[in-house]
């Protein structure tokens, strides 16, 4: 009688792949089979539910990363950034929108859903981490701008999947980290507030507040009449494509108090 045998399939380790769509989904898998986490990469790793806190944890970083490790990276990305494009717009757009008045007026500038520079998300499956870094870059260049006008301004970030190598290097940035709600409760009409991955419920909070300035977006879209009402009253200058990684600050703006400036698309 013949014998027959099955290949026994080998086990290996696989590496975590992560492939950022062009409509800004992100699917993660682990093997020619794949294992999705479909998340959008502006929103998923955001801020906790107000109505259920805890729902998010903080972010797992590499077990051997450290903290200069961690800032060293950091340096990398913020170099990409401030020598592109979408930079140089930025700085313009607050250079051109803004008076030193108008500057020295604000007294806070407040982060929100960041996402972790260091740490994997959703139980390990999401790697995201360039897209914080990126949008971190983003916020140290707006906090600098501002610092030279106005010295003294204060600088608070809030996210739940913040980890201890996170909160060091943001500590590191003089950026203050807060828990939830306390950085929502900061945000006043002199507030420059940077939310580049906020979720949608969250915006029309944030915004009902009235913030003197938003780097975020876009919000052109939204049916939230509180959005819609604060979109009426600024002027935008939107970031062009980000060639580095284009999903990190897709379709956003800088939107600011609106006087007699024009929109710019």
């Amino acid at each position: 009688m013949p014998h027959s045998s099955r290949k026994k399939t080998p086990h290996h380790q696989h590496k975590r792949l992560q492939v950022t769509d062009d409509s800004g989904w992100t699917h993660v898998s682990t093997s020619g089979k794949t294992a999705r986490q479909v998340l959008r990469t502006t929103a998923a790793h955001q801020q906790d539910d107000p109505a259920q806190p805890g729902s998010f944890v903080p972010a797992e970083a590499p077990s051997k990363l450290t903290a200069e490790d961690l800032g060293r990276q950091f340096e990398s990305y913020r170099r990409r950034w401030e020598t592109s494009d979408a930079c140089q717009v930025v700085r313009e757009a607050l250079r051109a929108h803004t008076t030193p008045a108008a500057v020295a007026a604000q007294d806070a500038i407040v982060c929100i859903g960041l996402g972790s520079p260091s740490g994997f998300l959703r139980g390990g499956w999401v790697d995201r981490r360039s897209v914080s870094m990126y949008q971190l870059a983003g916020l140290v260049s707006v906090v600098d701008w501002m610092k030279q006008t106005n010295p003294n301004v204060s600088v608070y970030a809030q996210d739940p999947v913040f980890n201890e190598l996170d909160k060091s290097l943001l500590s590191s940035l003089g950026v203050v980290v807060l828990e939830h709600p306390h950085a929502f409760e900061k945000v006043t009409p002199a507030t420059f507030l940077y939310c580049p991955g906020a979720e949608q419920a969250h915006l029309s909070q944030l915004l009902a507040l009235n913030p003197g300035f938003l780097f975020g977006g876009p919000l052109e879209d939204n049916d939230s009449e509180v959005v819609r009402q604060f979109v009426g009253a600024r002027g935008s200058v939107r970031l062009p494509r980000f060639q580095e990684h284009e999903h990190a600050f897709w379709n956003m703006r800088i939107y600011y108090p609106e006087d007699t400036e024009e929109d710019d698309d």
